[in-house]
């Protein structure tokens, strides 16, 4: 940035904090309010950890299902030694002519 972007990037900066209300900056909840807000957080926490450990489970089941080989590899690999065996076969065949 150049020094001019800085100066207008800091004195809209400025503009912006004068113009908020004094009040605004720091306001102490009521009391009553804050008994309500501290259940509303603890149980929106609760929800997360259960969501998270869900989540938990689901990628370790992830996890272990990727290391086993499924049925479409198996298939794929007697494929693969029947045409490594063909392979074979049609050279031993040209041979033999």
């Amino acid at each position: 940035m150049t020094k001019m972007q800085k100066c207008l990037a800091m004195s809209a900066l400025c503009l912006c904090l004068i113009g908020i209300p004094g009040p605004l900056w720091a306001q102490n909840p009521p009391d009553e309010n804050a008994k309500e807000i501290i259940l509303l957080l603890n149980e929106q926490n609760s929800k997360l950890s259960g969501d998270l450990r869900r989540i938990q489970r689901e990628l370790a089941a992830l996890r272990a299902d990727i290391g086993k080989p499924g049925v479409k590899d198996v298939f794929a690999g007697i494929g693969y030694i029947f045409g490594l065996f063909g392979v074979a076969a049609f050279v031993a065949a040209r041979r033999k002519e």
